[in-house]
């Protein structure tokens, strides 16, 4: 069980600093929300790299969640 926990921690900490390095690369958008409902919709999704890094992020986070959890029930 700690052989398990210890891989789950390892694999936690790269999604960790996955997760920063990503985010990091996203480039801000400083128009704000009017101007990203008034320019067609790219609200809900990118173009070209940015909605790669976008997908990227989400598929992080959500390991990121669901290792949270793995860990934390784990280590009870």
């Amino acid at each position: 069980m700690t052989a398990l926990l210890s891989i789950f921690i390892a694999l936690f900490a790269l999604i960790c600093i996955g997760l920063v390095f990503f985010v990091l690369l996203q480039v801000p958008k400083q128009a704000g929300l009017s101007a990203s409902l008034a320019s067609g919709g790219d609200l809900f999704g990118g173009r070209g790299v940015e909605g790669g890094l976008i997908r990227i992020t989400s598929i992080l986070g959500g390991f990121f969640m669901l290792l949270a959890l793995l860990i934390s029930i784990l280590s009870h």
